[in-house]
């Protein structure tokens, strides 16, 4: 009986969480695929920007589905979750790949500001993490 009203809550929390979690954020959608950020610490404009950026630079052909999630975070640190990780060690060419298009979006949009980089799995959560 304790189980099932402890899966009960879990359930409960778990879908208010992610109600309030969607409303935080919106997404810039470009064929198939799409960029998401967090509205309340990404302005639109800079979203746009980095859209821009990801269509530039040919990010999105051939991709379906979430590309990128940005956010920045309370301490004003960049948050960039790239949603790729799939079990197992993710290929050196893949994170190569994710440095160059981060470093790039980190000097032609965000302004050399402080940049994490977020390998995640498809729920945008990390299992490793670096700066640039």
């Amino acid at each position: 009986m304790i189980k099932a009203i402890l899966v009960f809550v879990s359930v409960i929390v778990f879908v208010v969480g992610a109600i309030v979690l969607s409303n935080n954020f919106s997404n810039l959608q470009h064929g198939d695929a799409s960029f998401v950020y967090e509205t309340s610490s990404v302005d639109k404009s800079i979203a746009e920007q980095v859209h821009q950026y990801l269509i530039d630079q040919k990010v999105y052909d051939g991709l379906q589905g979430e590309v990128l999630l940005l956010k920045k975070n309370k301490a004003g640190v960049w948050v960039a979750k790239f949603p790729v990780y799939q079990g197992g060690d993710v290929a050196p060419e893949v994170l190569k790949d994710l440095q160059t298009l981060s470093l790039g979006i980190k000097q032609s949009v965000l302004n050399n500001e402080p940049l994490e980089i977020h390998i995640t799995n498809s729920g945008y959560q990390s299992v490793q993490f670096f700066k640039i």
